[in-house]
């Protein structure tokens, strides 16, 4: 179970597909927030941050998903979007499109979706250090008469990055 403090938005216009999500993901320890068009969505996104935005490509009212989600990340620019649809998806930039699940899915298929896109956020996140970042570790010293000690002292001096000038 995933943490509370995920916390989901899903926009959809159809109240049954909203209710089947919000279960869904509720089962798993997500909080979720529901909005049934863009402009409300909009609304809850300037209120608080999303881990997660999960839309319909055609909403109700005068803004689609790709609109609400283009908005919402001039005020989250980090916000990542699963786009659902029962049609088949319009052409996007990859700059658009972080997920996309065709309607009805199986409550598995979205939450294979859902946890993939948190991962890959949790992933973007953490900097993971370069070899020039880090210093070389010096090797535990071996116990008196530890003979697999020295052999690895030994092994790990020789294949030891050479020092780096400063």
């Amino acid at each position: 179970m995933y943490p509370v403090e995920k916390e989901i938005l899903v926009v959809d216009g159809d109240e049954t597909a909203r209710a089947l999500i919000e279960h869904t993901l509720a089962d798993q320890g997500f909080a979720v927030t529901m909005a049934a068009d863009g402009q409300t969505a909009l609304h809850q996104i300037e209120t608080r941050p999303f881990a997660l935005v999960i839309a319909e490509i055609l909403l109700p009212g005068t803004i689609d998903g790709f609109t609400t989600l283009h908005r919402a990340r001039a005020l989250q620019p980090r916000l990542k979007c699963l786009f659902t649809s029962r049609s088949a998806p319009p052409p996007w930039r990859n700059d658009e499109l972080d997920e996309f699940i065709a309607k009805p899915f199986h409550p598995r298929e979205l939450l294979g979706c859902v946890f993939e896109l948190i991962e890959r956020d949790a992933a973007r996140r953490v900097r993971r250090p370069s070899i020039s970042d880090t210093a070389t570790p010096e090797p535990p010293e071996p116990a008196a008469g530890d003979r697999l000690g020295r052999a690895t002292t030994r092994v790990t001096q020789r294949f030891a990055p050479p020092p780096r000038s400063g």
